[in-house]
């Protein structure tokens, strides 16, 4: 009876953290779109920094709806959010190097947030729910999302921090493409860190990558399988 009753807290609990599926799935949908879509689609070439804003605009502003439950973490990332947002967008008009490098460190701090926001309901104690898968992939997305934006920001900074076949874009969706590489372990090759700090950050994320896997696979398993075991004993709860 009281297992009974601690599952049925904590599907109630889930229910009110993520408010709905919905919000979760339009943000994963947002965040597919933004990363592997309108790069493919050549968005991107066509509108510049403005179809990225936009993007990452959206991603930001249902990654923070996602802590609408929770008041004070809310109000938090909505500061946060609004100052990143209003960083990024500012550098369409402010282009300095300064504010370029403000803008990437505003967006990986608000992205690091919608990480914690996910990850704090993806590991709570419960039951494996469509949810929480959902929210895991959103997380592994935002970690190479993340990166991207550190090689940007390192490449801002250091410019002969990487070696590759073909020129360098000073925008950022060239490095959505070698952080998800490296996030995989995949590594193709044609981009090569050469510099310790690039070659830090690489490890980084590659480890990241596969520890993220590691552990989210044995934690939703061992989930499951609590949620298969049958009741106590009844006189355990008397």
């Amino acid at each position: 009876m009281k297992r009974r009753k601690a599952v049925d807290k904590t599907r109630v609990l889930i229910a009110q953290t993520w408010e709905s599926q919905l919000n979760l799935s339009i943000f994963l949908g947002t965040l597919i779109v933004t990363v592997f879509v309108m790069p493919s689609l050549g968005l991107v070439q066509r509108f510049g920094q403005l179809s990225e804003n936009l993007g990452y605009s959206f991603v930001l502003i249902f990654g923070v709806a996602i802590a609408w439950g929770q008041k004070r973490l809310f109000i938090f990332a909505s500061m946060l959010g609004s100052i990143a947002l209003s960083i990024r967008w500012a550098a369409l008009w402010i282009a300095t190097g300064d504010f370029g490098m403000w803008r990437e460190i505003a967006t990986l701090l608000s992205i690091a947030l919608i990480c914690w926001i996910l990850l704090a309901q993806v590991f709570r104690r419960g039951i494996v729910t469509s949810m929480r898968v959902q929210g895991a992939i959103a997380v592994y997305l935002l970690l190479g999302l993340g990166w991207a934006h550190g090689y940007q920001l390192l490449n801002h900074l250091k410019p002969d921090s990487f070696q590759s076949t073909a020129a360098i874009s000073s925008s950022v969706r060239e490095w959505y493409y070698y952080s998800f590489v490296t996030l995989t372990t995949v590594g193709y090759g044609d981009i090569v860190p050469i510099k310790p700090a690039a070659r830090s950050l690489a490890i980084g994320e590659a480890l990241a990558g596969q520890l993220y896997l590691t552990v989210l696979i044995a934690r939703l398993v061992s989930m499951e399988v609590m949620s298969w075991q049958p009741d106590a004993d009844p006189k355990s709860d008397e």
